[in-house]
């Protein structure tokens, strides 16, 4: 950021050309573990493009052999195990480090965990069939709710400060939760839950009237990949190791 948005820095700032996108792209290998370090560097570029005006996208990541929360990048793995840890690293690099756009390193793969999809072919990949994973349908929980153009609104648990607003509605290892508003002005809002155990939530949007949530879930429920779990107005159970997503009809 310093380097090409900087004035100081005259051999590679870039900050003066029209043609190019006043952004900058990172990958978030190698900084999302442990949990306190991925908070805090996200608070860090957060504040480094507020202050140079730019914005940022997350462009590229999968499971690296730091990952030890679950296991690392080998052997392909189906469950909400790593499911809902990628999950927790798109909810830190929204949330923490305003991260405009997200990018996942590769659509299907062989017995590691960087495919969404678990390829099987014995011929280089002429013929064969894919199964997939709970990781595909979590990132769904995202990408099919939060559309293109939305922005992201800050959350605020009842009787928190504002000033607390992001630590207060984040749970790494309970309940973490994330608010939009797409272009047709409908809201949505996805929560993790990466406990064992049911949390109990109701979401409402400051001087509108109560909305009666559409749910969608991921969990490791043979049946619930991003499904649709019915509604609620009021307080809503999150299932144990899950991701739902609350849309506005």
């Amino acid at each position: 950021i310093e380097s090409y948005f900087c004035p100081d820095s005259t051999a590679t700032y870039v900050g003066r050309l029209k043609h190019l996108p006043h952004l900058i792209g990172a990958h978030s290998y190698w900084t999302n573990t442990p949990v306190d370090f991925m908070r805090e560097t996200r608070k860090r570029v957060a504040k480094a493009c507020g202050e140079r005006g730019i914005k940022f996208w997350q462009t590229e990541i999968c499971i690296m052999s730091n990952d030890k929360e679950i296991g690392g990048g080998s052997g392909y793995d189906h469950s909400m195990k790593t499911a809902l840890y990628v999950a927790r690293v798109i909810h830190h690099d929204l949330v923490y480090a305003n991260a405009e756009s997200w990018s996942w390193w590769r659509a299907a793969g062989g017995d590691y965990r960087d495919g969404l999809l678990r390829v099987y072919s014995n011929d280089n990949w002429k013929t064969g069939w894919a199964i997939d994973s709970k990781l595909l349908w979590a990132l769904g929980n995202y990408s099919r709710f939060v559309r293109p153009g939305a922005q992201r609104f800050t959350m605020v648990r009842q009787g928190c400060d504002m000033a607390d607003a992001d630590d207060s509605c984040t749970d790494p290892n309970g309940v973490m939760c994330s608010a939009y508003r797409n272009t047709n002005d409908k809201w949505v809002v996805v929560a993790i839950n990466y406990s064992e155990e049911a949390k109990t939530v109701n979401f409402t949007v400051k001087g509108s009237t109560p909305i009666e949530w559409r749910l969608y879930r991921t969990s490791d429920t043979s049946a619930e990949s991003l499904a649709p779990v019915g509604n609620s107005k009021k307080e809503t159970l999150l299932a144990p190791r899950s991701i739902t997503t609350f849309v506005e009809p």
